[in-house]
């Protein structure tokens, strides 16, 4: 788990780690975006070791670290530290849950525009407890979003595989399970999936889940209506 894997050639590529949460062991991902000016963004940033450090400099100048939501913030301080030049963008609320986190633009402030052109933010909307912004990447066709859906399968840890398959996260994309008891609204959540939905992007990928491509919009969608959301 510290090799980068290619999704799309000279565009994408991922890493995943092993992360304990809720008493079971989940692979949480980071996701490298190169840029259109050859920079990178990190998306979820790992705690970036010698090996990870060593790829991304070969990769070209890492300009851009998102934290997504409120809880994928962890590995971003020290990331900041490896790489002072790199901007910071998160939402408030993760500052709230880390001391050392420290945001150079708010993830909803419109100025991210100008930043970044290429991406659109696509805020999920209607769920607080996770304040978590997807992002479209049009030149790549991209969503990058975080804890909007999970998934396991044989890959994953034997306990996050006995979890998934009481809470029916197991070879299928649903809401988290945490994330299904903490729907403020749904009618406003059914705007903000419809809005992803919309896109025509060619794959989603997320922290805690394969890549999702043949198939995302339909997945994405199923998982949601689950939860009582209309789509």
């Amino acid at each position: 788990m510290t090799k980068l894997t290619t999704v799309l050639d000279d565009r994408i590529w991922t890493l995943d780690r092993p992360v304990w949460f809720g008493g079971v062991r989940l692979r949480a991902r980071t996701t490298v975006l190169r840029l259109d000016d050859g920079s990178l963004l990190l998306h979820s940033p790992a705690p970036p070791s010698d090996a990870l450090a060593e790829q991304l400099r070969a990769l070209g100048p890492v300009r851009i670290l998102i934290v997504p939501n409120c809880f994928h913030h962890l590995g971003t301080p020290a990331s900041a530290a490896l790489f002072p030049d790199a901007r910071v963008v998160g939402p408030a609320s993760a500052r709230a849950r880390n001391k050392a986190l420290k945001l150079d633009l708010d993830i909803g402030d419109a100025r991210l525009n100008e930043v970044l052109p290429e991406l659109e933010t696509l805020p999920l909307a209607g769920v607080p407890f996770l304040d978590e912004t997807v992002l479209y990447h049009r030149p790549t066709r991209t969503l990058l979003g975080a804890d909007v859906v999970i998934s396991a399968c044989s890959q994953d840890h034997w306990t996050w595989r006995a979890a998934a398959r009481i809470t029916g996260c197991y070879e299928r994309v649903r809401v988290p399970p945490d994330v299904r008891k903490t729907i403020a609204d749904r009618s406003v959540v059914a705007r903000s999936v419809r809005a992803m939905l919309e896109r025509p992007a060619e794959r989603l990928i997320v922290g805690h889940a394969d890549v999702i491509e043949t198939g995302w919009r339909e997945r994405l969608a199923e998982a949601w209506r689950v939860e009582g959301v209309e789509l």
